[in-house]
C-alpha cells in the first residue's frame, strides 16, 4: 500500500502519460506497461501482414526498441498507438523491401487451407470460402493497399490515424480505401447473397 502511494498506480495512466514518463524520465516501469498493453496488438498486425510469427515477433521487439531509442522525439499531444503503429509500419516496409515478402505471402495465401471444427458445416464452409477469397484478393493488392486495409478494418484505426502512420494525406487514405472497397466488392460479389 505504501509503495503505491509513493509510486502511484502506473496501470491507471493513459498511454500518452506513460510515454511522457518514458520520454522525460526514462521510466522503465512506464515502458513495460506500454509493452504489456500494445505488444500483442502489434504482433497480430504484423503476423497478418507477414504470415510468419517468428519474423513478426522480431519486428515487435524492433518496434519497441525503436520506440525506446526515439523516446525523446515523442510529441506528447499525439496518439501513442498511432505513433507505435507508424514505427511498426516502417519496419514492415523495410522487411518487404529486404525480403521480397509480398510474393511469398501471396503464394502462401493461394495454397493455404485451414482445418475447422464447427457444428454448422454450411456456415463454416461459406465463411471459410469467403475468408479465403478475401485473403486471395488482398494478396493481389500491392503491399501499401494491404497495409491500409489491415490498419482500417483489422486494427480499426481512423482515417487521420492511418494518414499519420503511413505518412500520406487523409484524402489519399480515403481515396485508396474507397478503391480497395470497390474492388473487393466487385471481386467478392458472389458472397453478398450468402452473407
Amino acid at each position: 500500500m505504501r509503495l503505491s502511494l509513493i509510486f502511484g498506480n502506473i496501470a491507471s495512466l493513459s498511454d500518452e502519460d506513460l510515454m511522457k514518463r518514458v520520454a522525460s524520465k526514462d521510466d522503465d516501469r512506464a515502458f513495460d506497461e506500454l509493452y504489456h498493453r500494445h505488444a500483442r496488438r502489434v504482433m497480430g498486425f504484423l503476423i497478418r501482414q507477414l504470415d510468419d510469427s517468428e519474423k513478426a515477433a522480431d519486428l515487435v521487439q524492433d518496434a519497441f526498441m525503436r520506440l525506446w531509442s526515439s523516446r525523446e522525439r515523442y510529441i506528447s499531444d499525439k496518439c501513442f498507438s498511432t505513433w507505435l503503429f507508424a514505427i511498426a509500419y516502417n519496419l514492415l516496409k523495410n522487411e518487404y523491401r529486404r525480403s521480397g515478402y509480398s510474393s511469398e505471402y501471396a503464394e502462401h495465401v493461394m495454397n493455404s487451407t485451414t482445418e475447422e471444427q464447427d457444428e454448422d458445416l454450411d456456415v463454416r464452409l461459406d465463411d471459410r470460402m469467403f475468408d479465403e477469397a478475401l485473403r486471395k484478393e488482398l494478396s493481389l493488392f500491392d503491399a501499401e493497399s494491404r497495409l491500409l486495409f489491415s490498419l482500417r478494418f483489422e486494427e480499426e484505426m481512423t482515417v487521420p490515424q492511418i494518414a499519420e502512420v503511413m505518412k500520406i494525406p487523409e484524402g489519399t487514405v480515403k481515396s485508396r480505401q474507397h478503391t480497395i472497397i470497390r474492388n473487393l466488392k466487385h471481386k467478392l460479389k458472389i458472397y453478398e447473397i450468402r452473407r
